[in-house]
């Protein structure tokens, strides 16, 4: 079969362009998808951010008519920073370490647009292409798996032979007939299942198989009320979720990454929580604008925050906690009244007990019945807090 560019061409371009890990697969449909998507859907599993058509997640073609080939890409973000930084004093929340550095979507977009441009001056002529960074409708990761980057863990991420699951992925779909690389047949997770017990919603609810609407890297980017069952697992995570990969053995003794891009800043990694409530919209975008954190907006966060100060039960906090009792969002006005139940001293009472008189939304309401009791008390729920595992 005669191919445009060969293996050694593909590693040539790699080396140029500073990409960790590239592959190749062809650009056939990956059929066996469409039945385990579908059954995640039709289970709930789904968590809403996924592309709906599930005939345009299998089919690289939808992107490129012509399609000969899909080049996947990693480029690993976990530093030797990573590796040694700890949470500074104070009462702070953790955000997930992908989350640590610049916004990885723009620098991969900009890999795969140089890759593109690359293979255009290899052959000497433009080429058709498309390029995806995680909210493209391809499965990422069924890409990467087929183009030989890493294999599937049981926690359903992508696990590299040499910088473990901490990588991003992207693709590139294209009309170039590329020598395709050998791709990872089967894991090698082994009877390994130490994500599956780890995970502290149980969403891992079977090898290679997640439950997206409990997974905290989900759960702490929805918008709305958190329902009750997962706040306390929460911990002070503010965004995401790492607990699978930091206990995966895969992730021991990995190579770091030498990305500048990706070095994590330790006051916007572990975020002090009552500096976040006090937060403005152009603050929070001159603090994290150029993180992945960013995207869901201040309210999010702010949310979360409530949360962790709950969780850990911050007494200093009830002051400034108060004022959320009267804001117009009652996603906040609810989270505040569970934190401050929790936390649960008389003052913290008496504000939720005066806040009731004149609450309107039923679902802040039954938050209140729910910290008061129907003796005007806070209840026993005392449910200790599921932090981030370090």
């Amino acid at each position: 079969m005669e191919y445009e560019l060969s293996i050694r061409d593909m590693e040539e371009i790699r080396q140029q362009l500073d990409i960790d890990l590239l592959g190749v697969t062809t650009s056939e449909p990956f059929c066996g998808l469409t039945e385990r998507l579908t059954e995640h859907r039709e289970k709930g599993y789904e968590s809403g951010f996924e592309h709906p058509i599930i005939e345009e997640r299998v089919d690289p073609s939808r992107l490129v008519p012509d399609a000969k080939s899909i080049v996947a890409i990693g480029m690993a973000y976990y530093t030797d920073h990573h590796h040694t930084l700890r949470r500074p004093k104070g009462t702070r929340g953790v955000l997930s370490k992908y989350a640590w550095g610049n916004d990885y979507h723009p620098i991969l977009r900009k890999k795969l647009e140089e890759l593109a441009h690359a293979i255009e001056r290899k052959l000497g002529r433009a080429i058709a292409w498309h390029a995806s960074v995680d909210t493209g409708p391809l499965v990422d990761r069924a890409v990467a798996e087929r183009a030989g980057i890493g294999w599937f863990g049981k926690n359903c991420n992508i696990i590299t032979e040499q910088f473990g699951s901490w990588v991003f992925l992207g693709q590139l779909v294209t009309d170039v007939k590329i020598e395709p690389y050998r791709p990872f047949e089967g894991s090698r997770c082994g009877d390994c299942d130490l994500c599956m017990r780890a995970c502290p919603t149980g969403a891992i609810i079977s090898p290679f198989t997640i439950d997206s609407s409990k997974c905290l890297a989900y759960i702490t980017q929805m918008k709305g009320i958190i329902p009750r069952e997962f706040r306390s697992k929460m911990g002070t995570r503010i965004w995401g979720c790492d607990t699978c990969q930091v206990v995966c053995p895969s992730n021991k003794g990995i190579t770091f990454s030498g990305h500048a891009d990706f070095v994590p800043e330790p006051e916007l990694s572990f975020p002090e929580l009552i500096e976040l409530l006090h937060m403005s919209n152009k603050q929070f975008k001159r603090r994290y604008g150029h993180t992945a954190a960013a995207w869901r907006g201040l309210t999010v966060i702010k949310r979360n925050a409530i949360i962790a100060l709950g969780n850990i039960r911050e007494k200093r906090a009830v002051p400034q906690l108060l004022p959320f009792l009267k804001d117009e969002r009652p996603e906040l006005r609810g989270t505040t009244v569970w934190a401050l139940g929790k936390i649960g001293t008389d003052e913290a009472v008496k504000a939720i007990r005066e806040a009731r008189m004149n609450e309107k939304d039923p679902l802040v309401l039954q938050e209140m019945e729910d910290v008061l009791g129907k003796n005007g008390h806070p209840g026993n729920e005392s449910i200790k807090a599921d932090d981030e595992k370090e």
